[in-house]
């Protein structure tokens, strides 16, 4: 199996972004490019770009990149963020060393809180308590890889409680 030449760091599967958040890993790539693009669950591209600087040549080196979604705009979504290499050929998108994580986008997001729930808590009890403009739903949809059943959660889980504007 070859060795992965581009890898990335952050965001982490399942993590809760906003509108704008940073893509960093370490790659190389078609004259030190990387690509990105973000698709909704409908496979349709909402946002996409480049990566300048990564290494090239096979150097691997350290990248950041910020990414701005644009006028989508939504309470809670689920998206999937793709970074590959750039393919010239055009001939086999999306590119080597595809990498598929996972986000929730809160366009509104001004942060998040965690929270481990105790006994007595409820979703809506969390969110009057420790959320801000947060119902119960966006905390189970920020936590979908952790709430099977919004209506049972259990102490000692702990949840991203999302901040909203």
């Amino acid at each position: 199996m070859a060795p992965r030449l581009i890898e990335i760091r952050q965001p982490k599967a399942n993590d809760v972004v906003g509108r704008e958040f940073t893509i960093a890993g370490f790659g190389t790539g078609f004259e030190a490019t990387v690509l990105w693009r973000v698709l909704d669950t409908a496979g349709h591209v909402v946002a996409a770009g480049n990566i300048q600087g990564a290494g090239s040549m096979g150097v691997i080196r350290d990248f950041g990149h910020q990414v701005s979604l644009g006028g989508f705009s939504a309470r809670a979504a689920h998206l999937m963020l793709q970074v590959f290499g750039d393919d010239p050929s055009g001939m086999h998108p999306p590119g080597p060393d595809l990498n598929v994580v996972p986000v929730t986008v809160f366009t509104g997001l001004e942060g998040f809180r965690l929270h481990e729930v105790v006994s007595g808590d409820n979703l809506t009890k969390i969110a009057r308590e420790q959320g801000q403009n947060t119902t119960a739903d966006d905390i189970f949809q920020a936590n979908r890889d952790r709430i099977s059943n919004p209506n049972l959660i259990f102490p000692g889980q702990v949840f991203r409680v999302p901040l909203l504007a």
